[in-house]
């Protein structure tokens, strides 16, 4: 009985496999537009908001010299995430 070789590398045939079709229903397009709008709702802070916020935190933390970016940070992340 002969016996049976497994094919190289350069025999394979590459596979390619397609993704399943998502079903849309009613439902699950209200979804995403809840979630899509939710995320457009959320708007990227201003450079004003930031920089008030930013003397607003600087000047609580005994305005000490030097490191601003300490505070720019702090209220861009203050403000993201509210």
């Amino acid at each position: 009985m002969p016996t049976r070789k497994s094919p190289t590398s350069a025999e394979k045939k590459p596979t390619t496999r397609k993704a399943p079709a998502r079903k849309t229903t009613k439902a699950t397009a209200a979804v995403d537009s809840v979630a899509i709008d939710s995320v457009v709702a959320k708007s990227v802070p201003t450079h004003e908001e930031v920089a008030l916020l930013a003397v607003q935190l600087w000047n609580e933390r005994g305005r000490p010299f030097g490191s601003p970016e300490v505070d720019w940070y702090r209220a861009e992340a203050t403000l993201q995430a509210a």
